[in-house]
């Protein structure tokens, strides 16, 4: 059985040198072996900006030069053999299928809208292939709480956003379940 570690940052641009360095430092340090980057900011002409000597393959989603923009990594010791790519024009998501000894899988990273926006959420979830015939890692920054309980640090609860409602629904509908909250389920 292999592990494969599994990161997620909202890195908020990555056009310098200098804080492209020290993510890229960072990341190499905790050992990750996928990394999902929202924002990277990073234009597809541009896309030898995330490329350095531990990583073997690049996936982006690119919009503008100041805005957006999602990527996933894999660690050169990631045995990772691409099938499609769904690339979101926007640069709010995209979507990498392929196998990793010889399994299917399906990679999600999204930088979702920072306003209630449900049809978001069931447009990219609409794309995903069949959960029945792949194994769905989904990450990145989804802009919402999906629990008004334990997701916030105030102690006065709020009623769910639509979107919370759309994601919760996906998730339960879908059979996924979130590791964060598995692992912490109080935090």
């Amino acid at each position: 059985m292999f592990l494969f570690f599994v990161f997620s940052w909202n890195v908020r641009g990555l056009r310098t040198n200098l804080k492209r360095g020290k993510v890229f430092s960072h990341l190499k340090s905790l050992s990750g072996d996928i990394i999902f980057l929202q924002e990277t900011h990073i234009k597809h002409s541009d896309q030898w900006r995330l490329k350095c000597s531990w990583v073997s393959q690049i996936y982006q989603s690119t919009f503008s030069s100041k805005a957006r923009g999602v990527a996933i990594l894999f660690r050169r010791n990631v045995p990772f053999q691409h099938i499609s790519t769904i690339s979101d024009p926007n640069g709010r998501y995209i979507i990498v299928t392929g196998h990793i000894l010889s399994r299917h899988v399906s990679f999600l990273n999204i930088y979702a809208p920072n306003f209630d926006d449900p049809g978001f959420f069931r447009k990219v979830f609409n794309l995903i292939p069949d959960s029945s015939t792949t194994h769905l890692i989904a990450g990145g920054d989804f802009n919402n709480i999906l629990d008004c309980f334990t997701d916030r640090l105030s102690t006065h609860p709020i009623a769910p956003c639509k979107s919370t409602i759309t994601i919760n629904n996906l998730i339960r509908s879908m059979n996924l379940v979130d590791i964060w909250r598995l692992q912490y389920p109080a935090a």
